[in-house]
């Protein structure tokens, strides 16, 4: 698939949009993009909220920069809603962040690349130019680590539900009740109800037995 609009033929800008909480690194990265191209547009965000505004206005962005740390709602929930909302957005994963589950579920939502902040201008540069001809970017000391990821064992808890598996993910995180909510675009209710089937199912007392007992089944 490739993401590079036949209307920049007809002279047509490039849009391109950064989602970072980190003005410094907003500044930094702009002197890779301009690299890409005389005819680039960089827009930015700030947060979650400005990013989703930008991405629902109808302005078409050939690519789309996602720190996967925010304050709210992080990069990976914005993920999830553009997928729920069924917006066809080129996103690629820009972060420090390098958990490799996920990693894993930002791919499996239709993301293009994961490149690491720690990459050098040069680097990233490459790496962009890959995802923008319709090539997965994913580094090679990451790539063995997503192949060798053990699967879920849902067999041993079916009444696990996707949603509680979220929900149980970002307990492992630290998140209260209110951010999961945040998070997922849910009620604060919805989630209490969710943690108590997971204490239900998981045979746990609190969050923290029920998150050690997740990670000991391969849940999280």
């Amino acid at each position: 698939m490739n993401f590079t609009r036949s209307a920049n033929l007809q002279g047509l800008a490039m849009q391109l949009l950064i989602v970072d909480d980190h003005q410094l690194f907003i500044d930094g990265i702009r002197h890779v993009l301009v690299k890409l191209g005389d005819d680039v547009v960089i827009n930015q965000a700030n947060s979650a909220d400005e990013a989703i505004s930008a991405l629902e206005s109808g302005l078409q962005f050939d690519l789309v920069l996602l720190d996967l740390v925010m304050p709210g709602l992080n990069g990976l929930s914005i993920v999830h809603h553009l997928h729920e909302q069924g917006i066809p957005v080129p996103l690629v994963i820009v972060s420090g962040e390098e958990n490799v589950r996920t990693i894993k579920s930002a791919l499996e939502l239709g993301v293009m690349g994961f490149i690491p902040k720690s990459f050098s201008g040069e680097e990233m540069l490459a790496a962009l130019v890959q995802v923008m001809s319709g090539i997965l970017f994913v580094p090679p000391s990451i790539a063995p680590k997503l192949d060798a990821l053990k699967p879920r064992r849902f067999a041993h808890h079916g009444g696990i539900t996707r949603r509680q598996l979220q929900v149980l993910e970002l307990l492992a995180k630290g998140y209260t009740n209110r951010q999961i909510a945040a998070s997922l675009c849910l009620t604060e209710h919805t989630i209490k109800a969710h943690v108590s089937a997971l204490f239900i199912e998981l045979k746990a007392n609190n969050r923290t037995e029920c998150v050690q007992v997740g990670e000991a089944l391969g849940l999280v």
